[in-house]
């Protein structure tokens, strides 16, 4: 009986939904009408807008004035002709600054209220627009007017549709449109209304935002927003028809619904006693099937002769075999949770119990946090989240919190279970493994395998695995390590002495003192008693600053470890001997690599014990140079024995403009010792620093000599600077507080860079630079074109001149590839606005030929070789021998 209720019941909705999407389209045409009439009625307004305009122009081309008043004329004439007659709801010209100069629209609307709201003329060209004041609705659009003569803008053409007081528009659409009834709404207001036969209903504020069909006593009505060219505007239409002239079909739908159901409630009473025949065998069946599963029965389920019975038996059927397999690994030696897809806990098994000391009462309806540590911050938390949602699984080690607050380490698996139908996880299986006890284990073994029990330092196996690795790393990156073997001094008799207890607090001692001299990435370990191996890596490409390196360690790790000891408040000294030998990736074995550490540490003990020697002989006499010549610098510094030479400067034409300031070094048994030989040095061991010092206060010495004669005022004194000085952090306070010191001209003074300092922090460069050259402070830039200058660095920097290397202009004239790039560096500085000079100058064809080049400023041999102050040629070219001998 309740089928038959739904079944007529359905019917009858499908007649009346037949009926209004009927009624529905009906309206639905009157109101395509409508805003058909509407476009046409402001497509013909704008036709007449764009040919009011056009013709106004071409009249005006042949007119002797250009006035306004004749636009209004034509617009009239054209419109008596037309479908919209002579009059125009709104229309009226503006000038160039929106001031209107004439009105010919209808008097009934005044346009007044509408100006003061309207923005710039602009705005109305593209298309039409509305516009709403308190006494006027309507859609304009302008064209602007120019004058012919001189395509000047002389103003702005306005029409316009009056839309809520046009009574006779209104009236036109719904007769057009056969509508009984027609009303335009902005936003809730009513703007006009058209119904002579009928009352339309009082809105409401949702009857005017829906845009269905409403029934109501006497009409149907339907609501529209108007659209113009597919673009909506903020007006509502409501169209109405008098239900009235639907009767007819209205009962047409009804007497073809009485029939139909008759038919079909016949159809439908003998299909259900047919239905309720087969579904009673079926549900018979399937009845004793599930009461059998009940009674723990091994029964299987047999096919009925209906297919959605037949799928519940036989998913049953499967059901029961899963469940079965699920229980027995459910209950396995692994904890297993499962939980919803928000991760509340739904069951546990025993295994979950006895790892975590949680009973399932305990943990049931909890979110799986309730077993966190804490250990882990959110972040991992949402790493495990985001890889559940991408790849539906997640598997690692997670520390947890056991009922009795114990944190142990668990390994963990979570797998998301996913629905058949929408794919959404549905629940969450987690197997729990406590792995505490293995991990402890195998950290036990590992310790025991590779690591020293008494100093916790690496033993000699892990020392062979990482020498290995150290020796493989510097095959591939071509840079030196080294390894240094420590034997300590008389351990034997500390031992001996005060026992095998106080022995062993020493080596820990040690341990930790090697530890705190060496990096991170380096390796300390010990091989027996009192024998220590340390790996370096990376030292450098370059062997002679590789070895110094290790040098320089050897030394710390002496000094460190001769500091004393206190043991049970006793004190103690102990000495060592290193040997050292560096590797670059060798064929050789590790063995043999520890073979050769361990002779020159032999060697090390033979000299007298507390020191070091390197394996190799000829670099063990290289290390010492390198250590005796930083030695005598220091020396050398103290003592005054550091002077400076002067190399003229001159132009083309043989004007002196200035000298470059070159460091000597009078060393009192070697003699003179060239910059080649001291400068790297003082380069590596920072020595440099206060070797520039020295020499900027020099420089600024002879600055203030030079000012005060008229032969030597206007000359400018070049000093080098090195890298390292110049990125100090107070060299600009350093160069001014020199100048100040003996009052020297700071545009006399001129510093020459490196290219190899545009690599090393250019920002920093460029601001010392600018703040220097603010004090008139002039730059060179040194040996131009031997380094790897980008353009981009170099106009960014403040420079003042390029300086020719004299590798380019010793075989200017024989190599074609030096007077190539000669020429591109001249022609570069002239782009620049940049000077340039050519250091090296030899002979006068290499001076003539650079001054083709356009280089016109030149130092070198031919002029001067570096001389002493006394001996510089301030009157030049007088003072300066034609004859010099070049070397």
């Amino acid at each position: 009986m309740f089928t038959l209720l739904i079944s007529m019941f359905y019917s009858i909705r499908t007649a009346e939904i037949s009926l209004h999407s009927e009624i529905e389209n009906s309206l639905a045409q009157r109101q395509r009408t409508v805003q058909s009439l509407i476009e046409n009625r402001l497509d013909l307004l704008e036709v007449y807008l764009h040919t009011t305009a056009s013709n106004q122009v071409f009249t005006s081309l042949t007119g002797e004035n250009f006035e306004f008043n004749n636009i209004a004329e034509d617009m009239i004439y054209m419109f008596q002709d037309s479908a919209l007659g002579a009059n125009l709801d709104i229309f009226f010209l503006t000038d160039s600054s929106g001031k209107v100069l004439m009105d010919a629209g209808l008097p009934l609307y005044n346009i007044e209220p509408m100006l003061n709201s309207l923005r710039s003329p602009l705005h109305y060209t593209s298309e039409w627009t509305l516009v709403h004041s308190p006494n006027l609705t309507a859609l304009l659009k302008a064209t602007p007017i120019f004058d012919p003569a001189s395509i000047q803008l002389r103003g702005y053409m306005f029409i316009g549709l009056a839309i809520g007081q046009n009574r006779s528009f209104i009236q036109s659409l719904a007769e057009r449109a056969d509508l009984d009834a027609l009303s335009i709404h902005y936003q809730q207001a009513r703007l006009i209304q058209y119904s002579p036969s009928i009352t339309l209903p009082v809105r409401s504020s949702e009857e005017t935002t829906s845009s269905q069909m409403r029934a109501y006593e006497n009409l149907y009505l339907l609501n529209a927003t108007l659209k113009i060219n597919n673009k909506a505007y903020p007006l509502n239409l409501k169209m109405g028809i008098d239900k009235q002239r639907f009767t007819s079909v209205s009962e047409h739908y009804w007497q073809t619904f009485f029939l139909l159901s008759g038919v079909f409630l016949l159809l439908l009473i003998l299909a259900a006693w047919l239905l309720h025949l087969s579904h009673s065998r079926a549900i018979s069946q399937l009845t004793n099937y599930i009461q059998g599963i009940q009674q723990g029965l091994r029964v299987r389920f047999f096919p009925t002769g209906i297919y959605e019975y037949n799928q519940v038996g036989e998913a049953m059927q499967h059901m029961v075999e899963n469940l079965k397999i699920a229980a027995t690994v459910f209950e396995s030696a692994e904890g297993m949770v499962v939980t919803d897809e928000n991760k509340y806990i739904l069951r546990v098994n025993q295994a979950f119990t006895d790892i975590t000391g949680y009973q399932a009462k305990d943990v049931l309806g909890h979110h799986i946090k309730v077993i966190r540590s804490g250990r882990h911050n959110q972040s991992f938390y949402d790493e495990l989240e985001l890889q559940l949602k991408t790849q539906g699984s997640w598997q690692g080690e997670i520390f947890n919190k056991r009922k009795n607050g114990e944190e142990y380490l668990q390994w963990t698996m979570i797998t998301a279970v996913m629905s058949d139908n929408d794919n959404e996880i549905i629940n969450y299986v987690i197997t729990l493994i406590d792995i505490t006890q293995r991990n402890a284990a195998e950290s036990k073994i590992k310790q025991l395998a590779f690591y020293d029990q008494l100093t916790g330092l690496p033993n000699r196996q892990l020392l062979m695995e990482r020498l290995e690795s150290a020796r493989l790393n510097s095959q591939r990156s071509k840079q030196y390590g080294a390894i240094l073997y420590l034997d300590l001094d008389d351990f034997k008799t500390l031992n001996d002495t005060r026992g095998h207890d106080t022995g062993d607090k020493f080596l820990t001692l040690v341990s930790q003192r090697l530890i705190d001299c060496v990096r991170r990435t380096d390796t300390v370990a010990r091989i027996g008693g009192d024998e220590f191996v340390i790996i370096l890596e990376q030292l450098d490409t370059d062997l002679d600053i590789g070895s110094q390196r290790a040098d320089s360690l050897c030394k710390k790790i002496l000094d460190t470890l001769s500091k004393p000891y206190y043991i049970d408040n006793i004190e103690h000294f102990s000495t060592l001997s290193i040997g050292v030998t560096l590797f670059l990736g060798e064929a050789k074995g590790i063995d043999e690599l520890l073979k050769h550490a361990d002779l020159a540490m032999y060697q090390a003990k033979g000299a007298g014990r507390n020191t070091h020697r390197f394996f190799n002989p000829e670099m063990q006499a290289k290390v010492l140079e390198h250590a005796a010549m930083a030695n005598d610098i220091r020396h050398a510094l103290t003592r005054n024995e550091f002077t400076l030479y002067y190399q003229p400067q001159v132009t083309h034409d043989g004007k002196l403009t200035g000298a470059e300031a070159l460091i000597r070094w009078q060393h009192p048994k070697q003699g003179t010792i060239s910059p080649i030989e001291f400068i790297p040095i003082a380069e590596e061991t920072g020595l440099i620093i206060p070797l520039g010092e020295w020499v900027l206060d020099q420089a600024c010495q002879v600055l203030a000599v030079w000012q005060h004669s008229p032969l030597t005022d206007s000359l400018v004194l070049a000093i080098n600077i090195s890298a390292k000085q110049f990125h100090q952090t107070g060299f600009v306070q350093q160069v001014l507080e020199a100048l100040k010191r003996y009052e020297a001209n700071p545009h006399r003074l001129k510093l020459e860079l490196t290219e190899s300092m545009l690599h090393e922090d250019l920002e920093d460069t460029i601001t010392k630079m600018s703040q220097l050259k603010k004090y008139g402070v002039s730059f060179s830039l040194d040996d131009f074109g031997t380094g790897y200058s980008s353009l981009n660095y170099l106009k960014r920097l403040p420079l003042d001149q390029l300086k020719i290397d004299k590798s380019f202009v010793r075989d200017l004239l024989t190599n074609s590839h030096d007077a190539d790039i000669a020429r591109t560096i001249v022609s570069l500085a002239k782009s620049m606005n940049l000077a340039v000079i050519a250091e090296g100058v030899e002979t006068q064809e290499q001076r003539l030929a650079l001054a083709s080049y356009g280089c016109l400023d030149f130092q070198g041999y031919l002029f001067s070789r570096p001389v002493p102050l006394e001996a510089f040629p301030f009157n030049y070219p007088d003072g300066i021998s034609t004859t010099v001998k070049i070397n």
